[in-house]
């Protein structure tokens, strides 16, 4: 067996090839201390300074390799993606002491662990799991999902075996002890909300570089929230694209990429990435991004491998491929760090405007009276639409405006680049846990970032823009939980009446934006108390249903 050796080493992009939004910048906002990197995320991304640029920016690859790959020239790859390429010991830290000596991937979970959770009565397919596969149709791609409520083991083993049907478990964190512990550590070194994690196991390729040889679980798509998979055993090929498709998309703009998307996110080498993880690497991917995978048998043909990047990590021997769990299924899980409408600095003016109306009643007064909400013809509302209704509506549209990274929007010359980054921003996500006594420094970023939101609000927001968004809401999705939402609101709270918006004095919105921006500046601590008293309260709520 060869040494391994270790050795970090990051491949940068150049600015040009990644849209990075200057007026919050990455070194801005962090969730750890750069001095006192977290245990979990350096052992799955050594160098975690890496990490900390690539939040909420750009795909991240951690790959583990061997000296022969190392010494290979980084820059002949054709990929764009930041790789850090790393020994196999750094993973070690995942282990529970019980499980010292172990391969560290396989005490986390193994195919067989997989097959016992599935066996449980418990499991019901379509809601706790699902037997599924990639179906392309006039060239566009679409998730099949076996039809049945329930299937035995022998059936769910012959759809996988015969069918190339992928089992994928959701809430793994519920369901398996060491995944919830990991799940539990990322939500704490993050500072994040919740962790939620599920788990893919996809059917070993059968045709080296063959289209027909591939099993393929999902079609191409984006997340809502952050994602880093760990490849478990097996190995998997993957495409991610550089460029976001939504910029920090949130719950409620996920959606199906149209053609045209996909088709911008392969026509160009430069847009996209193409690895291979193998047990013990990791993938970060921040939300927006498009990304998909599938198992597919590498071999040394430059058409099909792109060097150390597909390697795991090269050309093994069988004693060794067997050893470090490199054939078969391949088994990975993914920790989705989800911040919804919780946990955003959206988010925190949403608080800020609860703070505002709850203390001046001035503007808490009827914008639209119950009787003068329409929706065409129909009344579309029994009560009265107060100022404060209208506010919260109005700042949600200006978070959800087009960022020049977004598709189509790069193409739109006339698209105003510093308003669509600037509101942009407003997704980014807060650390729960902040405070001036517990980093002076953050906290400083983030108030700084408060008040710059407060600024885009005030000169972003109009009437139209609300009215249009409002009428968005007027047919929810298909999925409940990617409706829109704000801190302390529901769907109850929604304006119902998007043709009175328009009716609304714009000197008077604009007076009312005017005095919550003047009396606000000084609110920040108590809204960023608000926010996290709000976010930890939901996170414990979800500990305790685990």
């Amino acid at each position: 067996m060869r040494r391994l050796f270790f050795y970090v080493n990051v491949i940068f992009t150049t600015a040009a090839q990644r849209c990075v939004d200057t007026d919050a910048n990455n070194s801005d906002f962090f969730a750890w201390d750069i001095a006192q990197p977290p245990p979990l995320l350096s052992a799955l991304f050594p160098n975690s300074t890496q990490l900390q640029s690539a939040w909420e920016t750009f795909p991240l690859l951690s790959k583990v390799a061997f000296v022969d790959d190392l010494q290979q020239n980084d820059q002949s790859t054709k990929n764009t993606i930041p790789v850090i390429l790393h020994d196999r010991s750094s993973i070690l830290p995942l282990q529970s002491e019980k499980d010292s000596g172990k391969d560290p991937m396989l005490s986390l979970l193994t195919v067989d662990d997989t097959i016992s959770i599935i066996s449980q009565p418990s499991m019901t397919h379509g809601v706790d799991y699902k037997l599924a596969k990639k179906i392309v149709q006039n060239g566009e791609e679409f998730l099949g999902i076996l039809p049945k409520p329930f299937y035995s083991i022998d059936e769910i083993i012959s759809h996988f075996n015969y069918g190339g049907f992928s089992v994928v478990i959701d809430r793994m964190h519920r369901r398996w002890a060491p995944v919830a512990l990991l799940a539990t550590r990322l939500e704490d070194e993050l500072n994040s909300i919740k962790v939620g994690v599920n788990m893919y196991l996809t059917p070993e390729a059968t045709l080296p570089g063959s289209e027909a040889g591939k099993k393929q679980g999902f079609e191409a798509h984006w997340d809502w929230m952050d994602v880093i998979v760990i490849q478990i055993s097996g190995r998997k090929r993957w495409s991610v694209a550089n460029e976001a498709t939504v910029y920090l998309s949130n719950k409620d703009q996920k959606r199906k990429p149209t053609i045209e998307e996909i088709q911008h996110y392969v026509q160009s080498p430069a847009r996209f990435s193409e690895f291979t993880l193998c047990p013990g690497d990791a993938l970060y991917i921040p939300r927006g991004h498009i990304h998909n995978a599938s198992t597919v048998l590498i071999n040394n043909d430059a058409s099909t491998n792109n060097g150390p990047l597909d390697n795991c990590p090269s050309s093994p021997t069988a004693e060794m491929a067997t050893l470090l769990n490199w054939n078969g299924p391949s088994l990975h899980l993914t920790f989705g760090v989800e911040q919804s409408c919780e946990g955003t600095l959206e988010s925190l003016l949403h608080h800020a405007l609860n703070l505002y109306f709850g203390g001046h009643r001035a503007f808490d007064s009827v914008a639209i009276p119950a009787e003068s909400c329409y929706s065409g013809s129909q009344a579309a509302s029994k009560h009265d639409i107060k100022w404060e209704a209208i506010l919260h509506h109005a700042l949600a549209a200006v978070a959800r405006k087009s960022h020049v990274c977004d598709f189509p929007s790069f193409h739109d010359t006339s698209a105003k680049r510093e308003d669509c980054k600037g509101s942009a921003s407003l997704r980014r996500s807060l650390p729960l846990g902040l405070s001036e006594k517990s980093d002076s420094k953050q906290y400083a970023h983030v108030k700084k970032a408060f008040l710059h939101a407060l600024d885009i609000f005030k000169s972003s927001a109009s009437i139209t823009a609300t009215a249009d968004f409002v009428q968005t809401l007027q047919k929810p999705p298909s999925d409940p939980e990617l409706y829109f939402c704000f801190p302390g609101y529901s769907v109850e709270h929604v304006v119902a009446c998007p043709d009175s918006l328009m009716s609304l004095n714009e000197r008077e919105f604009k007076q009312v934006l005017t005095d919550f921006h003047e009396k606000t500046s000084t609110n920040f601590h108590a809204a960023l108390n608000y926010l996290d008293k709000f976010g930890n309260a939901i996170r414990e709520k979800n500990r305790s249903q685990g």
